[in-house]
């Protein structure tokens, strides 16, 4: 049960970032604008962390593997 809300909070916390670009094109004044782009900032952040911590070390690593680390690239054939 904890890996699956681990994932969820992972998951949440790319939609809210993915929500900041769409932050400027609302009717809000900048000073809202700007206070709603933080809390979506700082709550992925809060998200992403708290649900790699209930996902667990195994769940994290094979995620970072699977789609930050890109196999090497030999640029010397030799």
């Amino acid at each position: 049960m904890k890996k699956k809300i681990g994932i969820t909070f992972i998951i949440l916390s790319f939609v809210l970032w993915i929500l900041i670009p769409v932050i400027p094109f609302l009717s809000f004044s900048a000073g809202v604008k700007t206070a709603i782009v933080s809390g979506l900032f700082i709550g992925g952040e809060v998200f992403f962390w708290l649900g790699a911590l209930l996902a667990g070390k195994d769940i994290v690593k094979n995620f970072i593997q699977k789609y930050w680390r890109r196999g090497k690239k030999d640029d010397n054939p030799s």
